[in-house]
């Protein structure tokens, strides 16, 4: 097997061919089809004079993949594997995005403080509210000697977020303490909210779980669809609301159709 130079030029015009097979609907589950892999040989042959086995075109598939999804963790936080990324861009994003935006996953359940933030802004949350409201809590201090605590909020999953007891025979609180402790107790509540409104009811293995079982194996038309209707939350949850597996079929099928007609 020769080995491919996959320099800047070959790799922009691999990326064009993917995302040529991937809108016409030669990408069925994670991977291109036959006809896919076919086309790609055929074009990369064509365009540049390079013969290339699906062999090849699979293992850049991945490592495109793994690119690609390093990529999107970098918005979020410093991961691992997204290093390569600080001093030059993802190359040919446009094309990955088509490829695999819809079937990779960089979970939801990650939350930094600057998410919740966003999230409070839009909300109306004033911070400076939020400060006097902490300092109003210093100046009402129980005295020394009696056990304090600070009721916490119950989030949205009806669960309370971690509390700080005051000790018997300790200081009461300062105003600074007790800013701090309602910015992490604030915190530790926005984290388990947004991780909740961003997953919803149902998780996407959970659904695609169910999908499976109502008869749409990983080849078929409905998987596909599947695929990219359920990193919404609200088509995850329509999915669920129907009460057996022949109804559910159906659905995919209908959806496939009236967005692919063949």
């Amino acid at each position: 097997m020769v080995e491919i130079d996959w320099n800047a030029v070959n790799t922009r015009e691999l990326c064009k061919l993917f995302a040529e097979q991937v809108r016409r609907g030669n990408r069925p589950n994670t991977y291109l089809n036959s006809v896919g892999y076919a086309e790609v040989e055929k074009g990369m042959k064509d365009r540049l004079g390079i013969e290339v086995s699906k062999l090849q075109i699979k293992n850049k598939w991945d490592k495109l993949k793994e690119d690609f999804k390093a990529w999107k963790k970098l918005a979020v936080s410093d991961i691992p594997g997204c290093g390569k990324f600080r001093k030059q861009g993802l190359q040919n994003e446009e094309e990955l995005q088509v490829c695999f935006g819809s079937i990779i996953s960089i979970g939801t359940d990650h939350w930094s403080p600057h998410m919740a933030s966003a999230e409070e802004g839009q909300n109306g949350t004033n911070e400076e509210d939020t400060a006097e409201g902490a300092a109003d809590i210093g100046q009402n201090s129980t005295n020394e000697g009696d056990t304090q605590e600070d009721p916490s909020p119950v989030n949205e999953n009806g669960k309370r977020a971690p509390r700080f007891i005051q000790e018997k025979g300790k200081k009461p609180k300062t105003g600074t303490a007790l800013l701090i402790q309602e910015a992490v107790t604030s915190m530790a509540t926005s984290a388990s909210s947004y991780a909740s409104k961003k997953e919803g009811k149902y998780s996407i293995d959970e659904v695609m779980g169910h999908v499976l079982a109502c008869g749409a194996d990983y080849e078929t038309n409905e998987y596909f669809i599947a695929s990219e209707l359920f990193v919404k939350k609200e088509q995850r949850e329509m999915f669920m609301t129907f009460p057996s597996n022949e109804f559910r079929f159906s659905w995919l099928t209908r959806k496939y159709m009236g967005k692919y007609g063949k």
